[in-house]
């Protein structure tokens, strides 16, 4: 879990009980294991944890204890760079895919962290973003991000081919008021916190 505020990650058991924490509590810091506004977290196939670092605009990779392991950054909107990268997601290969938000595009990267494709653009068209936030990667490799702005989620493929869409602005089954994060699981079912709404939606697996 990230601890945005007080610049920290710590572990939980099933069952909730504290494992790990690494970063420093309430103390913002640019060294490695340290924090400014920890936002996505993802885990690999491994246990190794990533961490987007947003206020230091890049990401850090741990292994389960928070052992600092790697890191990549650099502000800016070239390839690899970000500008207030906010959701990460891994793949079962390890290549890593990061929502840079305020770039309104999505990154992909290798399991080194070498950059390798991106996409999206500002705008309501599929394939574009406005405020591009959750991002989850399903077994086969597709990819769903939550166009929060938009109101709606998109699918694609590992390498930003656009696949699908789906949701409105609205408080009905499937409608969405600002989605940010999203998960998905064994059997491809896609769940999404619809944070103005105050719930969480499941939907079956899209094609």
């Amino acid at each position: 879990v990230t601890e945005s505020l007080g610049h920290s990650v710590q572990k939980f058991s099933p069952s909730g009980a504290l494992l790990a924490k690494w970063g420093s509590r309430g103390i913002r810091g640019s060294g490695y294991g340290q924090f400014d506004e920890p936002r996505g977290v993802a885990v690999d196939t491994l246990g190794n944890v990533y961490v987007v670092d947003t206020g230091n605009r890049r990401v850090q990779k741990f292994n389960s204890n928070g052992v600092f392991l790697a890191k990549w950054s650099g502000q800016g909107s070239l390839d690899g760079q970000f500008n207030r990268p906010l959701g990460i997601a891994v793949d079962v290969a390890g290549n890593m895919y990061v929502t840079d938000s305020e770039s309104i595009r999505v990154q992909k990267f290798s399991p080194s962290g070498v950059f390798l494709v991106k996409w999206g653009t500002k705008g309501s068209l599929d394939g574009q973003f406005s405020l591009p936030l959750g991002i989850a990667v399903d077994g086969a490799g597709n990819v769903y991000v939550t166009d929060t702005s938009n109101n709606r989620v998109q699918k694609f493929s590992s390498n930003g081919d656009f696949l699908a869409k789906w949701g409105t602005f609205g408080n009905k089954a499937g409608q969405f008021s600002s989605p940010i994060g999203i998960a998905v699981d064994g059997a491809g079912n896609v769940y999404v916190a619809d944070a103005r709404n105050n719930r969480v939606q499941k939907f079956s697996l899209v094609q």
